[in-house]
Formats: C-alpha cells, structure tokens, sequence
C-alpha cells in the first residue's frame, strides 16, 4: 500500500510538471495566451485534486476492510482493555491485602 501512495505521488508530481511545461510552451509559441495557461493549469490541479480525493476514499475504504479482515483490535478497544485490567489487578491485590494468614503449623517429631 506504501508503495502505491508513493507511486502515485511520484505520477501526480510529474504530471505536474509536464502540464507545467506544456503551458509554458504553448505560451511561449503563442498558442495560447497567460489567461489560458492558467485556466488549464486550475483545471489540471481541480481534476488532481478529485482524483486524490477518490484516492484517498479508496484507500480509507481498503484499510477499514483489511481491519475487519484481520481483525485488529481498536485503539479504544485496547484502552478499554487496558482499564479492566487494572481495575481486575487493583481488587486482586486488594483481595490479598485483607485475606488473614493462614497460623503456620509447627512441626513438632
């Protein structure tokens, strides 16, 4: 999964950079003008921008499934364990606290 974030970055940076480039160079040629340029540029970041949007839903979406799949416990799951735990620990040392001693039998032959 990583490495798909990663990837995808890298994909979305160098797309970038060659809307970038290509606007540029329409510019410069005189194709079209700076008011242009920057539309498509807007719309280049609007569309990245849906895109990383849906990435990210999927991904999201993915994890929740890997969690149920593999069943992972919780961040509140594992506080709420860690609570009963020492609640269970606190009233078994209070147990033996107040529990009388048993007198020691003498051993006499």
């Amino acid at each position: 999964m990583k490495d798909f974030i990663k990837k995808s970055a890298v994909v979305y940076s160098k797309a970038q950079k060659e809307i970038e480039k290509a606007a540029k160079k329409l510019l410069k040629n005189k194709k079209i003008n700076k008011k242009e340029a920057e539309e498509m540029f807007a719309k280049f970041l609007e569309a990245s921008k849906k895109t990383e949007k849906k990435l990210h839903d999927q991904i999201k979406k993915e994890a929740v499934k890997f969690t149920k799949k593999v069943a992972l416990a919780k961040q509140k799951d594992l506080l709420a364990l860690e609570k009963r735990v020492k609640a269970l620990e606190a009233k078994l040392k209070k147990q033996k606290a107040t529990k009388p001693k048993k007198a020691q039998k003498s051993s006499k032959k």
